[in-house]
């Protein structure tokens, strides 16, 4: 009976804990600023630094320099990870940053545009056709 009572207690008390861990996610992700769209107008593997234009909390341009980290992390625009070397100066971006810090960068999806390249167009065949028997 005692090793039921402790088992029981043990068992809600870690239910507890993971409950208000996942909560403290919740308002940590709550507090998180959406994406924002941004130009990139200058990338510096040397440095470790990128540069990106994008409008500010009262919609002016702006331009901001964010250090590249090991957790950052870049994604293509078809959600596959990538490196950094996909992104140019000149690509438009959507920017997620926590903490005034780089989290995540997406290369944008442009309409009318694509990363994959489409195959060639066969050429009309200049075969003339055998005649039957």
């Amino acid at each position: 009976m005692l090793r039921l009572v402790l088992g029981t207690v043990a068992v809600l008390s870690l239910c507890a804990v993971s409950l208000s861990a996942a909560d403290t996610k919740d308002k940590k992700d709550a507090k998180a600023k959406p994406p924002a769209k941004a130009t990139i107008t200058k990338v510096d593997a040397k440095k470790g630094t990128i540069t990106v234009k994008m409008k500010d909390k009262d919609g002016k341009d702006a331009e901001r320099v964010f250090r590249l980290t090991e957790d950052v992390r870049y994604f293509d625009s078809t959600g596959k990870a990538v490196a950094i070397d996909v992104f140019e100066s000149g690509n438009d971006v959507l920017v997620i940053e926590r903490e005034g810090k780089l989290k995540e960068m997406h290369k944008d999806k442009v309409p009318g545009k694509s990363d994959v390249k489409k195959p060639a167009e066969k050429a009309p065949s200049t075969k003339v056709p055998a005649e039957k028997k």
